[in-house]
């Protein structure tokens, strides 16, 4: 019987684990507290969660949360759509084989690579580049990075390399992404591409 005062709560047990321990879910009131943490934008998704009958509302209550940018999502920003152009298949494919250098693996399994037939003409730039920057130093605050500008950014190594403005904060720092490499970090220190710099000259 319901107790005046006091939240009617229901445990609903799904499965148990190999330790003996019940998973399921905890409702307050008659409200899954799995889906209303995630609608407050205090909680994601695990995927689990796709085997569960509340997997329509707890993605629901995840695409509304991270619309509002709130709380864990605060920062999130929608993966751009990459247009798929389609490709004619030829009767005939011949493999052409190119000697690389792989220079950046990235957590899910992306990679980038050099041609090493121009890594001597990308050596010549970036000597040229750090040249004219050793002669003529960026003058601080003369350069205010925007979201898809292509700059010149040092990295960890205190070099100066070619890079793409990724994401600006508020507080200044600056999110690159290191187009030569294929690696990104967070810089406070960034320069305009002169146009000789710019990456249409490089293959």
């Amino acid at each position: 019987p319901a107790i005046p005062g006091i939240p009617q709560v229901e445990v609903e047990v799904e499965s148990m684990d190999k330790a003996g321990n019940f998973i399921g879910w905890l409702h307050i009131e008659g409200v899954n507290l799995s889906v209303a943490l995630v609608e407050q934008a205090l909680s994601r998704v695990h995927f689990t969660a796709e085997r569960s009958p509340y997997c329509k509302a707890l993605l629901a209550a995840q695409d509304a949360a991270k619309q509002r940018k709130e709380k864990v999502w605060s920062h999130y920003e929608e993966a751009p759509v990459e247009e798929v152009v389609p490709v004619l298949e030829e009767k005939e494919r011949t493999a052409n084989y190119k000697p690389v250098f792989v220079t950046e693996i990235t957590d899910d399994l992306h990679f980038y690579v050099q041609d090493v037939e121009t890594g001597a003409q990308l050596e010549k730039l970036m000597e040229n580049m750090r040249a004219e920057v050793g002669a003529h130093p960026p003058v601080e605050g003369s350069y205010a990075p925007r979201r898809g500008d292509f700059c010149i950014a040092k990295f960890v190594d205190g070099e100066w390399y070619r890079a793409r403005v990724e994401k600006v904060e508020s507080g200044g720092k600056v999110h690159i992404f290191y187009i030569d490499y294929g690696n990104v970090s967070g810089t406070g220190e960034t320069a305009g591409a002169r146009p000789s710099f710019q990456p249409a000259i490089h293959p």
